[in-house]
């Protein structure tokens, strides 16, 4: 049964974003009064015929994977067919309006084919669709404050995901369970429940757990966390921000990264900051449950002007808690849209930036991860699957206006070229090798993320 959920819900995400991303070609492509022969919902054969309006047809098609829109002359062999087409209506077309009549007897008029249009025209079309992408990911986030809600700053008892690998994995907690206890005592906040496994470190602890219509008991040992060495890891709490208390430091804060480098102790902290005097650094900080970046700019002065901080140490059962759903005005719903979407492409800029392939490839997923990640929203509610839409609508603009041939950035990229050669347009066999090399390309691209997402499954590297 939550199979048949999930996928049912992954389909309907995908259907809504590709048909926000294929109007966004529709619309524009009518405002410059191009004919549009076909919009459809779902590939193959028709299902329903919705309604036929002016030149468009509007149907339903067989297998729910998204969408499509025609637009005529968008292929190089097209030309001739519409030409006979029009032909062909003005003979057989009795409800034809005298427009569309005096269109259809003169087949040689071309002059609605996206193939008759300036560049800049065509150009703005093929990039309606990632913009109305980016536009719809962006009012998805926008809009889930004031209506199906948004993470808040209080932290239940309900964990988000287990991390593969981690205690709770390990001991069959999912993503969805509710920890009502521990050792029979109960816990009412996230808050309460973490402190008790800080303080439980290697001690095994009963656990009651919440799985809808059952109750499961479970014992699970809370880590310390480890680097790559297996040194133990501490946070650093700030006691005192002293003088970096104008950059924006406060007490209570946890300092989790200085520049490039994660914090692991007071000493390599210390150090990290007297290696960035005279500079600006980025600093970031968890800070009420939340992920803060501050800049610093420590100048040469006395030791007592670097801040105070409390070592303690940091691990659990390898899970992340949800934070409690909350609905917020509509002014910050706003605000949390577009704090969200702009956290999107600083992540992006600092993967980047830093060159992490590894992080590239783990955060890089098919159809696969989106299965996984979808299973997840599911089980956290109307909110997250939301929100999860708001960010693939955002991905899936990334993604097509990338420069290969077969996706809108490839055909964007073949606009420029022609541009270049004075709108000298490629041959058929140069646009067929355009093509083909874009299909190799995407055909590459899809092993390759489709590999890493099996290889994630068979390793258990997928949260649950």
């Amino acid at each position: 049964m939550e199979f048949i959920t999930v996928t049912l819900v992954l389909l309907a995400m995908i259907g809504v974003l590709v048909i926000a991303h294929e109007w966004g070609h529709f619309i524009v492509a009518r405002i410059f009064k191009m004919r549009v022969d076909d919009f459809s919902i779902g590939f193959g054969p028709r299902l329903i015929r919705i309604a036929k309006v002016g030149d468009t047809e509007y149907n339903i098609r067989a297998f729910p994977l998204g969408g499509f829109v025609k637009i005529a002359g968008m292929s190089a062999d097209e030309e001739p067919l519409v030409k006979a087409r029009k032909s062909l209506e003005a003979h057989t077309s009795p409800s034809a309006t005298p427009e569309q009549a005096a269109e259809a007897a003169n087949p040689e008029d071309t002059s609605d084919l996206f193939s008759s249009r300036p560049i800049w025209q065509r150009s703005l079309v093929i990039l309606a669709g990632p913009v109305m992408s980016f536009v719809f990911g962006v009012m998805v986030f926008c809009l889930a404050g004031c209506t199906v809600g948004i993470p808040g700053s209080a932290v239940t008892t309900r964990i988000a995901s287990a991390s593969p690998g981690g205690a709770a994995y390990s001991i069959g907690l999912r993503s969805g369970d509710i920890i009502d206890a521990v050792n029979h005592q109960p816990v009412k906040t996230g808050d309460e429940l973490a402190g008790i496994l800080q303080r439980n470190f290697h001690h095994p602890l009963t656990l009651t757990v919440n799985r809808g219509e059952k109750v499961l008991t479970v014992i699970g040992t809370p880590q310390q966390y480890v680097d790559d060495d297996g040194n133990p890891l501490y946070a650093q709490t700030v006691v005192k921000p002293n003088s970096l208390k104008e950059s924006g430091l406060k007490p209570g804060d946890v300092i989790n990264q200085i520049g490039d480098s994660n914090v692991t102790g007071s000493v390599q902290m210390f150090r990290l900051l007297l290696d960035s005097v005279g500079k600006k650094t980025a600093m970031n900080l968890w800070r009420n449950n939340n992920d803060v970046t501050i800049d610093i700019n420590l100048q040469p002065a006395q030791l007592s002007h670097l801040p105070t901080v409390k070592d303690f140490p940091i691990g659990m059962l390898k899970v992340s808690l949800e934070l409690a759903i909350v609905h917020v005005p509509f002014t910050e719903s706003i605000g949390f849209g577009f704090r969200v979407t702009r956290s999107i492409f600083q992540n992006l800029a600092e993967m980047f930036q830093q060159r992490h392939a590894s992080q590239l490839k783990n955060s890089t997923g098919g159809i696969v991860m989106m299965y996984n990640l979808t299973g997840l929203a599911v089980k956290l509610g109307v909110s997250q699957v939301v929100l999860l839409a708001g960010q693939l609508s955002i991905s899936l603009a990334i993604f097509n206006i990338l420069p290969i041939p077969v996706l809108d950035g490839g055909h964007l990229l073949s606009y420029f070229i022609e541009w270049i050669r004075r709108g000298q347009k490629m041959s058929e066999k140069q646009q067929q090798a355009f093509l083909l090399t874009g299909m190799a390309v995407i055909g590459v691209l899809f092993m390759l993320i489709f590999t890493n997402d099996i290889h994630k499954v068979i390793t258990h590297q997928i949260p649950r």
